[in-house]
C-alpha cells in the first residue's frame, strides 16, 4: 500500500511540476505581470474553502472516493488550461487546478500516515518527499524547452494532463480505501502544544519562501534579465538537485541521530543567506545562479524534511484536523504573499521580495532553536 501511496504522489507530482515555473508567466499573458498576484490569491482563497471539508468527507466515506473526486477535477482542469482560448476561463481553470491538488496533496498525506510509526517517520516522509522530488528535478528543464522563447504554454498543460493519467490508474485500480481511526482529541487541544504551533509557523515561512521563488523568480529571470526558458529549466532543475539528495538522509538522521530543531535552524540559516544576494544580483552568469540557487534549497530541504518528520512524529492519522492545518499554511502563504507582492511590486522592485524572506527566515531561527526535540 505504501508503494501505491508513493506512486500517486509521484504521478501527481510529476504533472504538477511541468507547469509549476511557468504557471505565473503563462498568466501574465492574461491579466499582466502585477495582477499574477490576485489570480494566485483567488486560487488559494478557493483552495482555504475546500480543506475543512476534508475532515468530514474522510469520515463519510474514507480516504479513497473523495480522492477521486479530487482527482477527476484535477484532471478536467488540465484539460481545459491546455484546450480553452477564453482567459476567463483558463483563470477559472487555474483556480480549481491549484485547489485541487492541495485536497490530493492532503488525501494522499494522510493515506501515508496511516501507514508509519513515529520510530520510521522520519524515513517514510524523507523518502516520501524523495520521491516527489525526483519527479520535480527534470520538470523545469522538460518545460522550458516546450516553452521556447514563443511561450508555448498551453502544450506543457497538454503534457501535464497526460502525466497525470497514471494518477488515476492509482485511484481507480490499486489503491483501496482506508478509514480514518477515531479522533479522540481536538483541534484546540492539539494546539495548546506551543512546539505544534511553532513547526505551523516554520511551515507557513517555508511555503512564502516557495510563493516568492515560483512565481517571482522566473519574472526576474526571464523578464528583467532576459534568460531564455530553455536557460531557466536547466538552472531550476540545478536548483532542485538538493531535495533528492538530503531529505531522506536527513530523515534517516532525524530518526536515528540528532533531533530535529538543529537541522531545522541550519536550514533556515542557509537559505536566508542564500536568498539575500538575489536582491543585488545582477550578471547574467548562468553557474552564479545555478549555485546560489542550489544552496537556497539545500536550506530549503533541510526545512522542509525536518518540519514534514517533526509534524508526523506529533500527529497521528486520526489528527486530520492538525494535518489540515499544517496544509492549510500553503494557500494561506499564497494569499499573504500576494498580498504583500502587490503591494509592493507598486514601489519596489521585484528582489526586494527576497529581502523580506531571507529577514523572516533569521526570525524563524526563534522557532527552531526554542523547539522540544521529539527524541
Amino acid at each position: 500500500m505504501k508503494r501505491q501511496v508513493f506512486f500517486a504522489g509521484f504521478s501527481l507530482t510529476l504533472s504538477v511540476a511541468l507547469a509549476y515555473y511557468i504557471n505565473s508567466s503563462f498568466l501574465a499573458t492574461l491579466v499582466g505581470r502585477d495582477n499574477v498576484g490576485f489570480v494566485y490569491a483567488g486560487a488559494a482563497f478557493a483552495a482555504l474553502l475546500v480543506i475543512p471539508f476534508i475532515a468530514p468527507l474522510g469520515r463519510r466515506f474514507g480516504l479513497l472516493k473523495p480522492s477521486r473526486w479530487f482527482t477527476l477535477i484535477f484532471l478536467a482542469s488540465l484539460l481545459t488550461l491546455a484546450s480553452s482560448r477564453d482567459p476567463r476561463i483558463e483563470i477559472a481553470a487555474f483556480i480549481i487546478s491549484y485547489a485541487s491538488i492541495v485536497g490530493l496533496g492532503l488525501w494522499l498525506d494522510i493515506y501515508l500516515e496511516t501507514l508509519s510509526t513515529n520510530q520510521s517517520t522520519g524515513r517514510i516522509r524523507g523518502g516520501y518527499l524523495t520521491v516527489l522530488n525526483a519527479a520535480v528535478l527534470l520538470a523545469p528543464y522538460v518545460s522550458g524547452r516546450i516553452a521556447g522563447d514563443a511561450g508555448n504554454y498551453q502544450k506543457i498543460y497538454w503534457l501535464s494532463f497526460i502525466l497525470a493519467l497514471p494518477l488515476l490508474y492509482q485511484m481507480f485500480v490499486r489503491l483501496t480505501n482506508q478509514r480514518l481511526p477515531a479522533n479522540n482529541s481536538s483541534l484546540g487541544k492539539k494546539l495548546r502544544d506551543s512546539n505544534l504551533r511553532k513547526i505551523l509557523a516554520l511551515d507557513f515561512l517555508l511555503n512564502l519562501f516557495y510563493f516568492f521563488m515560483v512565481i517571482y523568480l522566473p519574472l526576474h529571470l526571464h523578464n528583467v534579465l532576459g534568460f531564455g526558458w530553455e536557460k531557466i529549466g536547466l538552472i531550476f532543475t540545478i536548483m532542485l538537485v538538493p531535495f533528492v539528495l538530503v531529505e531522506y538522509p536527513l530523515g534517516w538522521l532525524a530518526d536515528r541521530r540528532f533531533g530535529e530543531k538543529e537541522i531545522l535552524s541550519l536550514g533556515l540559516i542557509i537559505a536566508a543567506l542564500a536568498t539575500f544576494p538575489i536582491f543585488f544580483l545582477t550578471t547574467k552568469s548562468f553557474a552564479v545562479w545555478a549555485g546560489l540557487l542550489f544552496l537556497t534549497r539545500v536550506g530549503a530541504s533541510a526545512i522542509e524534511s525536518m518540519k514534514e518528520t517533526y509534524l508526523f512524529k506529533k500527529v497521528s492519522a486520526s489528527d486530520i484536523g492538525i494535518i489540515s492545518l499544517s496544509r492549510f499554511t500553503v494557500p494561506l502563504a499564497y494569499i499573504i504573499g500576494s498580498l504583500v507582492s502587490v503591494i509592493m511590486l507598486r514601489s519596489f522592485p521585484i528582489t526586494s521580495l527576497f529581502i523580506l524572506i531571507s529577514a523572516l527566515f533569521i526570525l524563524g531561527l526563534y522557532f527552531s532553536l526554542t523547539l522540544k526535540d521529539t527524541k
